[in-house]
């Protein structure tokens, strides 16, 4: 038993971070789950290995890409996906669905009460975002509420959605289970927690600046914004947000604003 878990632990090591072609990534979490990832959408695909059969999350879209994710999912279990869930509807995170259900594996909608996952619905990115808790590998994904990649999304539950998207995703799990967002590195909920304050100092900026009578490019420009949209590049990409991106980062929150206020 003790040179099985070395060489598990060994395998593991191997595996994380790994390419297995030229266009997907891998990270091994355990035994029984993987966080895949294309090389052009990004977007974090879950793999877990249930005893009610093999479960994806958001598989993205690009048909030649789909022939390569399912290639490695069958290298790493020799066996094929059964089962289809997405966080989300948005193209970079059902695009593949079609690919695999083609293939034989059920697309799962609506509640879900299976494969010892727990199931969350919140208003944050979307009018419909799912947030899944898979207990045995203590890790939660969450799609596009949470993103370490790129500015907040919160268009379709304003800060009240959003709040409560974030407390929904801390009471799951514990301290130590891994958070693994829409797109960009996987966090614990310390890094969570700090996400979440970004956003609400980011909407108490641009309402501030608002009613001072600031224009969308005054605000692009103020010394306050800058700072803050910083604060959503951890990674320290750079280019990080096109100058049309954060325009509509401005403007598209302003209309949060007014929403709200309404």
């Amino acid at each position: 038993m003790k040179l099985f878990k070395t060489l598990f632990a060994t395998a593991l090591i191997l595996l994380s971070g790994a390419a297995f072609s030229a266009n997907i990534q891998v990270q091994a979490v355990s035994q029984h789950v993987h966080i895949l990832s294309g090389k052009d959408y990004g977007t974090n695909i879950g793999l877990f290995d249930t005893p009610d059969g093999l479960v994806l999350i958001d598989p993205m879209p690009g048909e030649p890409y789909l022939a390569e994710l399912e290639k490695t999912i069958q290298t790493i279990y020799r066996k094929p996906v059964t089962h289809i869930i997405n966080t989300h509807a948005h193209a970079d995170h059902t695009g593949g669905n079609a690919f695999f259900a083609s293939r034989g594996a059920q697309l799962v909608t609506g509640a879900i009460n299976r494969f010892d996952i727990t199931h969350r619905v919140v208003k944050s990115h979307t009018g419909t975002d799912n947030i899944y808790y898979y207990k045995p590998g203590n890790i939660i994904f969450v799609g596009d509420v949470f993103d370490t990649s790129w500015h907040p999304t919160f268009y379709a539950g304003g800060v009240a959605g959003f709040n409560l998207a974030i407390e929904t995703i801390l009471s799951l799990g514990d301290e130590q289970s891994l958070v693994v967002p829409g797109h960009g590195e996987a966090a614990n909920k310390t890094s969570l927690r700090a996400f979440r304050q970004n956003p609400l100092d980011w909407v108490n900026m641009v309402r501030t600046l608002s009613k001072q009578g600031l224009s969308v490019e005054q605000i692009m420009a103020d010394k306050r914004a800058v700072e803050l949209v910083a604060r959503f590049n951890p990674q320290g990409k750079s280019p990080f947000l096109p100058s049309k991106a954060y325009e509509r980062f401005v403007q598209r929150t302003l209309q949060v604003i007014e929403h709200e206020l309404l």
